[in-house]
């Protein structure tokens, strides 16, 4: 139904992200890492020194005090928020533009994945099991793969995925994987690998649908993000897109109440968030 090479030829060819970028997923994987090395990545990135510092000054980040060095503003942030910071620098001009063929206006599919963000760096308040490092940057580009798979959904294809969903009762993943024969949580796992971003966040990527098969703690907590950011009115979701996994949910040791709460804090911090990325 679509020419899966020239998919694949698409995805590779998509605008690379900021070498800070890959440097910084490469130097924050795990827990153990150099706050020296962060400090000379972000330097040699003046946009994402200058957000670095607009963040750590920011209402949000309840400093009293000015900052106005790399160093004080990581340790203000935390190496998971500048981690989220440096990829969404990177991406967000791409995910700001209209996607119709995932019925997604200018700027939504953007606020999408900033509230999966938000998700993910409030759900270790709620989880009794630890996060990786990982999960914050592989939420903000869990849909990173519909920006190359809209470009192959003409009217036709659109109309059959459509029949499927509705007619036929599949989620909008199990669709893109039965009619097109990949979905775009894989072509963003290959977009991430093109991107030579760690294997870990790669997989959080091709499975925030799927977090059964992952076989990584990852998949289920960008699973939860992704969903959280559903139930926060982001994306354009069908009811069945919305159902949190339960296994997911066990293996996070996430309650329904957590869940909730989760939700509730990420409502809270969404305006306020994306108002700093000019919004």
């Amino acid at each position: 139904m679509i020419d899966i090479q020239a998919l694949t030829r698409s995805a590779q060819n998509l605008e690379a992200l900021p070498a800070s970028v890959t440097r910084l997923a490469v130097l924050t994987t795990g827990e153990r890492w150099n706050l020296q090395d962060v400090e000379h990545v972000v330097a040699l990135d003046q946009a994402l020194t200058l957000r670095l510092l607009q963040a750590a000054n920011s209402a949000a980040s309840a400093s009293a005090v000015p900052i106005v060095t790399i160093r004080n503003a990581v340790i203000r942030l935390g190496i998971r928020s500048l981690l989220s910071l440096a990829t969404a620098v990177g991406v967000q001009k791409s995910m700001r533009r209209a996607l119709p063929e995932y019925g997604l206006t200018e700027g939504a599919l953007w606020r999408h994945s900033v509230a999966a963000a938000l998700a993910a760096e409030s759900a270790q308040g709620f989880c009794t099991t630890a996060l990786p490092a990982e999960t914050y940057a592989a939420a903000l580009l869990h849909d990173v793969g519909k920006l190359v798979m809209a470009r192959f959904l003409d009217p036709d294809v659109l109309r059959v995925l459509a029949a499927a969903r509705e007619e036929g009762g599949l989620s909008s993943l199990r669709a893109e994987s039965e009619l097109l024969l990949v979905h775009h949580g894989e072509l963003g796992g290959l977009i991430a690998q093109h991107w030579h971003l760690p294997a870990r966040l790669v997989t959080g990527i091709i499975h925030h649908h799927t977090p059964d098969e992952g076989g990584d703690i990852i998949a289920d907590a960008v699973h939860v993000a992704n969903t959280a950011a559903k139930h926060v009115g982001t994306g354009f979701v069908a009811e069945i897109d919305r159902q949190l996994n339960p296994g997911s949910a066990e293996r996070l040791g996430l309650s329904a109440g957590g869940f909730a709460a989760l939700c509730e804090q990420v409502t809270v911090k969404l305006e306020q968030v994306l108002v700093m990325y000019g919004t």
